[in-house]
């Protein structure tokens, strides 16, 4: 049966294929500044930041409908698809509804849509996992059950430099994001349990910014395992945080991509999200 793993376009993944399987993004969309803007590889992101920066108008984000899930299900009778926390975005529930309409229609497909609880790179690593199962030639139950086990492993720490959106859109006070940036401070968090942006710390500059996230990261429980940096046009910075977790666990498998729209929406201008396995 045709095997096909789909992701929103949180999961910063381009490649129709994952380790052989196909793979589909469907996009989430984005207005900012009177404008929509689609989470798709041809966006201009460098305007589309340029934009979200100094707009003084309220930017939102909307999840991809019903429809849209159901087109990118077609032609696959098993079905792994991997969404934005629930808790930030309507877009698990959206590929839920399109589930049970895709099910009624094609009964004998099997079809799990995991909420991630998270966002970026913890999404790829959840996709890749399945990738590498289902080339293994595992069964779709056994995929559910290693990756549900596996989900349970991962984790998500993110670094902050530039709070500009999150205080025009009321998450954080203006002023706070101002000091923050005349102070060059980076907020530290991380992705809680229940899906949730949870604050951590803050640390002045990136350099110590990104070693409190490595010291974050192993208080969670981070011993060499797999990590996935994202970040938001500031692949330096992503490539310095790599040397920091080399030099501290020389067998680690580090690989770097950059985000799309949606987690620079979120991360904002050189933001730094890293996913990672604990023990």
């Amino acid at each position: 049966m045709p095997i096909k793993i789909i992701t929103d376009s949180t999961a910063n993944i381009t490649a129709d294929q994952i380790d052989g399987i196909d793979h589909v993004t469907v996009p989430l969309s984005l207005h900012v500044d009177g404008k929509l803007w689609m989470d798709t590889p041809d966006i201009d992101l460098d305007k589309f930041l340029h934009t979200l920066k100094h707009t003084k108008s309220k930017s939102t984000s909307a999840c991809p409908n019903v429809n849209d899930w159901l087109k990118a299900f077609e032609g696959s009778d098993e079905i792994f698809v991997i969404t934005l926390t629930s808790a930030l975005s309507g877009s698990y529930n959206s590929a839920t509804q399109a589930a049970k309409i895709y099910h009624e229609k094609n009964p004998k497909a099997k079809i799990l849509v995991f909420d991630s609880r998270s966002a970026g790179p913890q999404l790829r690593l959840l996709a890749e996992k399945i990738a590498s199962l289902a080339s293994a030639g595992k069964s779709f139950e056994e995929i559910v059950k290693a990756t549900e086990e596996y989900q349970h492993k991962l984790d998500l720490m993110f670094a902050l430099q530039d709070l500009t959106n999150l205080g025009n859109n009321g998450r954080i006070p203006p002023a706070v994001a101002k000091i923050a940036g005349l102070l060059k401070l980076f907020v530290i968090g991380t992705a809680n349990n229940k899906g949730e942006f949870e604050l951590l710390g803050k640390a002045r500059g990136a350099k110590k910014a990104r070693r409190k996230l490595l010291d974050e990261m192993v208080k969670a429980g981070y011993k060499g395992g797999r990590v996935q940096i994202d970040h938001v046009q500031n692949e330096g910075s992503a490539l310095s945080m790599k040397e920091i977790i080399l030099d501290n666990f020389p067998d680690a498998k580090v690989t770097l991509e950059e985000c799309g729209a949606l987690c620079s929406f979120y991360a904002e201008n050189g933001g730094l999200m890293v996913g990672f396995e604990k023990e």
